[in-house]
């Protein structure tokens, strides 16, 4: 075991981090975030009194973070995301419990664990992730211990201190919770500037196992006040909570395409061949379509794969927001993105087509110093009507539109409606 953990540290190496090739405004961003967090634990070291109690208590929260790392190892992390994964229960119970000296310490020292007894991930997020941390929960503890005693304290009291004790610190948790996302959201989009930054940042997951880590955090941290030792009364509930938080994730993960933030192909398939299966079984018209940026490798080629991927999600982001609730969007691979249209016959799909193709037409993005990117798309339509046939044929017939549109001119629509299925 310490023959694996020495040969993971040496790969995991400075040197050798990916962080050097990328742009040097996420290289400047991660290195500054590091040396606010070094700065923070200087400054915060030198206004705070050693005691034996305080170290003892920062030793067992940092052992119960410890404990569920170990026991979810094996478990591998969604990255290009905002993860929640429960540490930051031990974290926001840290800043009740501790000077925020030893509150900045705690997610640090948990760094070499996570690159060392972690699943393999990219190291220079997991050691970002911990400087965020510190900044974040840091903050928050200054700012529970900054309130009048009468209101926080490192005790809760009794009678009406207790109410305002636990509303000072999920005030001060939401808080940590907040700057943590904020500081990762802010990374996520130096490193992908394409990346819409609504979805993290006003996910309806992501904030209920936000709210989930802040109540488990005040009810640990409340009898844990009066004593420590009961911290491991929690430990069994933290991890079973961090494994369903990370398994629930990684299947969400698992579904979306990262660039678009759209259904992948595997998933799209899925959903759609249930549409077609129904569509037969209760004979109500159905279309598959397939859109194409037109000359998507010109774009990548001329401006460069940042530009070409800032296309591909404005375009996604467009496409959803005119479509209807219930009709099914996936990116189907490189610059193909497909649609399922339930209850749509041939006259409404073309409309619905042409009114993405125009919209697109109408819009283009722009990287700093270049040139406006124009984006057009070409669709083929497939029409489900009285046939019989799977969503693969359904698939086929419409790409062999798709190829039509090309043929054409591109920047047009072409529809298949019950013929058999033609492929290119």
């Amino acid at each position: 075991m310490i023959a694996e953990m020495c040969s993971r540290l040496r790969s995991c190496s400075p040197s050798r981090w990916e962080l050097w090739r990328l742009p040097g405004r996420v290289q400047a961003y991660i290195l500054c975030v590091h040396a606010a967090a070094l700065a923070a634990v200087v400054v915060a070291a030198t206004r705070t009194r050693l005691s034996l109690r305080d170290a003892a208590v920062c030793i067992a929260l940092v052992g119960c973070a410890a404990v569920t790392i170990e026991a979810t190892r094996r478990i591998s992390v969604a990255h290009g995301t905002v993860f929640r994964d429960m540490r930051a229960v031990w974290f926001i119970a840290a800043a009740a419990l501790l000077p925020p000296c030893y509150v900045l310490l705690v997610p640090i020292v948990l760094v070499p664990m996570k690159v060392t007894r972690m699943a393999l991930g990219v190291t220079h997020r997991r050691v970002f992730s911990g400087s965020a941390c510190a900044l974040a929960y840091g903050a928050a503890g200054a700012v529970f211990h900054l309130l009048p005693a009468r209101v926080a304290g490192y005790n809760p009291g009794a009678g009406p201190h207790v109410i305002s004790w636990i509303v000072a610190l999920a005030c001060c948790g939401a808080l940590g919770l907040a700057v943590n996302n904020a500081l990762i959201i802010v990374a996520i989009k130096l490193c992908d500037p394409g990346r819409k930054v609504g979805p993290l940042a006003a996910d309806g997951e992501g904030a209920v196992s936000d709210l989930c880590q802040l109540s488990l955090a005040v009810l640990i941290a409340f009898p844990a006040a009066f004593s420590p030792v009961l911290l491991a009364v929690a430990l069994p509930v933290v991890i079973v909570l961090r494994r369903f938080m990370m398994h629930a994730q990684l299947v969400t993960a698992s579904r979306v395409d990262a660039k678009t933030g759209l259904l992948n192909a595997v998933t799209w398939q899925g959903e759609a061949e249930v549409e077609v299966s129904r569509s037969v079984r209760i004979r109500s018209p159905l279309a598959i379509m397939v859109a194409d940026v037109d000359h998507f490798k010109a774009i990548n080629d001329q401006h460069g794969h940042l530009s070409g991927d800032a296309v591909l999600a404005l375009t996604a982001a467009t496409m959803a927001a005119l479509l209807r609730d219930y009709d099914i969007l996936g990116r189907f691979g490189g610059d193909e993105f497909a649609i399922c249209l339930p209850h749509t016959g041939p006259y409404e799909a073309r409309q619905i087509a042409e009114r993405l193709r125009d919209k697109i037409s109408q819009i283009g993005t722009q990287a700093p110093g270049e040139a406006p990117v124009q984006i057009t798309l070409s669709i083929g339509v497939a029409i489900l009507e009285s046939s019989s046939r799977s969503l693969d044929e359904m698939i086929a017939a419409a790409d062999a539109a798709l190829y039509r549109a090309k043929k054409s001119g591109r920047n047009c629509v072409r529809i298949t409606r019950d013929e058999p299925a033609a492929s290119r």
